[in-house]
Formats: C-alpha cells, structure tokens, sequence
C-alpha cells in the first residue's frame, strides 16, 4: 500500500467525525428533514462508521449514534441507536453515565411511541429509575 493511500485511510475517520458533527445542515438541510430514503442511505454510512471505530473509543462511537439518531429519525437505524447509546453510557464509559442513558431512552419513548421495542425501554428505564 503506498504511502498516499494509508495516509488517506488514516484521515477517513476523522473525516467523517466532522462530517458527523456538522450534519446534514452542512448542505442547507435542517438535521432530520432528508427523505426517508435519503436518512436510510445515510443511516447505513453511519453504522459502517460504527462498524470501522473501535469499542475502546466510547467518545467517537456516542457522537456517531448521537448524529445517526439526529440525522436519521425516520429509520430503524435510529431506533436501534438509541438503545445501542444507553448501552454505551452504562457499560462502555470509566463511570456510568446513567442520567444521559435515562435522557436517550426517554427520547425514544416520545419519538417512537408505537416501536417494538418500547416495552425493552420502558423495562431498563424503571430498572434505571429503581436504583
């Protein structure tokens, strides 16, 4: 591999986190606004990013899912990573962060209220709640 090709490698995350960061309101769309099959094609360029940063970078990975849930409301995607987030904020940063789990799943309750996946929620926020 040559050196110009590992260089451009290296900066793709980095690229991206910014990307990430400033969000689709980069190119005059209002975050959450894209067409459903724009925020699907989008959705999946986030999780690949997922998929390529490491478990150890707690931080790249909250602000990955943050921009996903921000960017691509419309999609399953989104849902999926407000649970993954949770996830996260418990088990993944040196403290727990129990209140910002608490906020992202309380977020998901209001924005998906019919989801499958609302009784999981509901269940880990009164455990959350309990302790």
């Amino acid at each position: 591999m040559t050196k110009k090709k590992t260089l451009r490698r290296a900066a793709l995350p980095a690229l991206f986190l910014i990307c990430a960061a400033v969000g689709s309101a980069a190119w005059g769309v209002p975050a959450g606004t894209e067409e459903p099959s724009l925020q699907e094609a989008l959705a999946l360029d986030y999780l690949l990013f997922l998929a390529r940063t490491p478990a150890s970078d707690a931080e790249a990975r909250e602000k990955l899912y943050l921009a996903l849930i921000g960017d691509c409301p419309e999609t399953q995607a989104a849902e999926e990573a407000h649970w993954a987030l949770s996830n996260l904020y418990l088990d993944e940063f040196d403290e727990p962060m129990e209140k910002e789990a608490k906020e992202i799943l309380e977020k998901f309750l209001e924005r998906y209220p019919t989801s499958q996946w609302r009784r999981h929620v509901e269940n880990r926020l009164a455990s959350l709640w309990g302790e």
